[in-house]
């Protein structure tokens, strides 16, 4: 309960910076409760920073003459320190309704034993203050850290599970604002809005122009089932979207399906090797010729894997 008061006013205080887009981050993904997007121009491929919020709600946490001492497991200070996004620890002082932050690194880490210690200090509280600091933390890449923040959708995907995109879009106002709705199939047929945001494109290009780089993983299409279902049928099998309803002749509703495209599983084979050091198998086999299996090499392998 009082981590979730803490992701509240985080969320809260984000809405008031322009610069910063706050999502929350539902799956229990490990160490990280929510992240925070770099607002720029479009295309929005900026920084990514993942978060740790907590708070301080009845006096959970200590608290030393400089700041806040947060300490925990080891697995958790080793996936932040390895993470390709930058990481922050925010803690909710809910008597004073702000929030202080610290960067994770090994500058800012104390490790003992099987145990760490960060310090949050009070002097720095999140706000418009903060913001120019945030942005000038370090980033492995901001093209991969836009992919890291959509792994939990593709590794659902690569599970077997599917993911449906809803869009409606106004036809006739010249707007660069839109809404998506990415929902999750369950296995009883239904479907769960996980999460619903705004984006934003070029105010004279149709939405649907801009969905394959807000969605550089994923090979988007109809779906099909569904479209059926409204008595829509594309004409040839380009691969065309195209809305199941014009409603009023104003707003084109979508609704498509993601499945991944050749980055997406790459960047899943990737992403195995650089966490846990797993790489595909090699395709070393058949005949290798009688000279050398004839080798000593050879023969002691052979032996130790009859």
């Amino acid at each position: 309960m009082a981590e979730r008061i803490g992701i509240y006013a985080a969320s809260r205080i984000s809405a008031l910076l322009p610069e910063l887009i706050f999502r929350e981050q539902r799956g229990g993904d490990t160490g990280l409760n929510a992240h925070l997007e770099i607002a720029e121009t479009y295309p929005k491929m900026g920084k990514v920073v993942g978060l740790q919020i907590r708070s301080n709600e009845g006096g959970a946490l200590e608290r030393a003459a400089r700041g806040y001492v947060c300490r925990g497991e080891m697995a958790h200070v080793a996936y932040w320190l390895q993470h390709s996004l930058p990481v922050l620890v925010m803690v909710y002082d809910a008597q004073r309704e702000r929030i202080h932050w610290e960067s994770v690194s090994p500058e800012t880490i104390e490790i003992s034993g099987q145990s760490w210690e960060l310090l949050v200090p009070y002097d720095q509280v999140y706000g418009p203050d903060s913001v120019g600091a945030i942005v000038d933390l370090p980033c492995y890449s901001p093209y991969l850290a836009r992919l890291a923040l959509d792994r939990p959708w593709m590794e659902i995907i690569e599970g077997g599970g599917g993911i449906l995109l809803e869009m409606d879009e106004w036809i006739n106002r010249p707007t660069a604002k839109g809404c998506l709705r990415l929902c999750v199939l369950q296995e009883n047929g239904g479907r769960e809005a996980v999460f619903e945001w705004p984006f934003q494109t070029d105010a004279d290009m149709p939405h649907i122009f801009r969905l394959p780089s807000l969605f550089p993983w994923a090979l988007i299409e109809v779906d099909g089932a569904f479209y059926r279902e409204k008595g829509m049928e594309p004409a040839d099998s380009s691969g065309a979207l195209f809305p199941w309803d014009v409603a009023a002749g104003e707003i084109a509703r979508f609704q498509l399906r993601l499945s991944l495209n050749d980055l997406g599983r790459s960047f899943l084979t990737t992403e195995c090797f650089l966490r846990r050091g797993e790489f595909p198998e090699g395709n070393a086999g058949g005949e290798f010729g009688e000279d050398y299996r004839r080798g000593i090499k050879f023969q002691i392998y052979d032996a130790r894997n009859d």
